[in-house]
């Protein structure tokens, strides 16, 4: 975009044009802004002027974006927050009192092993507040870039250079198996038995096949995440090599048992990652202190 292009800006131009990818009505949209339909008739023009393309073509009685318009909704949502950060003067978030809706992506992981003892935390010292779990697909920074994730817990390689990080815990790699299976206690003996792969554990490394060190094990089974192998174990005579906090938290609730892998795994290390954007933000800081709080010591 030209200079005069940002020098001409009119930011309820971009704020018109979010809420029309929201709405596909110029009707819905003039009656969010408090606009007469003419006046956003008249941004959309703008808006079309300024990006080069009709942003939106009529369908039926609304309008559908145009491939223009789609690509740009992210960086759009992005932007807008941004600014409206800078503007808004922070404020202290009391949990006690305060409503919000946090929403959080991680694998399986976070569901099995810290979600439980998170939202008993929540319920006790902030009932106002929500919490949404959403899975890990395809790339999982585009949904803190688009702004609809606050927080990601993952592998430390998955922070971009715009978001920000701290290491969370550290998973060592245990046996997992049904109650009174003998667990493996020698390498030899765990390559001799059938085992559950899980697809999900290569976004954490590929640790188990690395520490094997080109040995093969026998998988019979492959699974998409963690939850599916804890059932698969408990119900089959197969192993499967999972974190231990996931291991610790099912064998609880489940007929499991879980032992120390026969040869050195090296950790995983789950981090908390953020975009830079809320690192400040009071109700995002009191977040991250509340998880980790919440678990505490109870991945022992």
């Amino acid at each position: 975009m030209h200079k005069e292009k940002l020098l001409g800006l009119d930011l309820d131009l971009l704020v018109a044009l979010d809420v029309l990818l929201e709405t596909g009505s110029v009707s819905a949209t003039a009656s969010r802004l408090h606009r007469s339909q003419p006046a956003v008739s008249r941004m959309l023009g703008r808006a079309r002027d300024l990006f080069g393309d009709p942003l939106f073509v009529p369908h039926g009685r609304g309008l559908v974006p145009t491939a223009r318009a789609l690509a740009i909704r992210g960086s759009l949502k992005l932007t807008l927050s941004e600014v409206r950060h800078l503007v808004e003067a922070p404020r202290a978030f009391d949990p006690a009192q305060d409503a919000a809706h946090f929403r959080l992506v991680s694998s399986d992981y976070a569901a099995i092993s810290l979600l439980g003892h998170v939202v008993s935390w929540f319920h006790q010292h902030a009932p106002r507040v929500q919490l949404t779990l959403s899975p890990v697909t395809g790339h999982p920074e585009s949904v803190l870039a688009s702004g609809t994730a606050d927080l990601l817990f993952g592998p430390q390689a998955l922070c971009p250079n715009w978001c920000v990080s701290a290491p969370f815990i550290d998973d060592t790699w245990v046996c997992v198996r049904r109650r009174g299976e003998p667990l493996p206690r020698t390498r030899k003996a765990y390559l001799a038995m059938s085992h559950i792969a899980v697809q999900i554990e290569h976004a954490f490394g590929g640790q188990v096949d690395k520490a094997l060190n080109g040995a093969k094990r026998r998988v019979q089974v492959t699974v998409p995440d963690f939850a599916a192998a804890l059932f698969v174990v408990a119900s089959s005579p197969l192993v499967a090599t999972l974190p231990r906090p996931i291991a610790v938290a099912a064998s609880k609730l489940m007929p499991l048992e879980w032992g120390d892998a026969p040869m050195h795994i090296p950790a995983s290390s789950i981090a908390m990652i953020w975009p830079r954007r809320l690192d400040g933000d009071p109700a995002h800081m009191w977040l991250r202190r509340a998880v980790v709080d919440s678990v505490g010591g109870q991945q022992s």
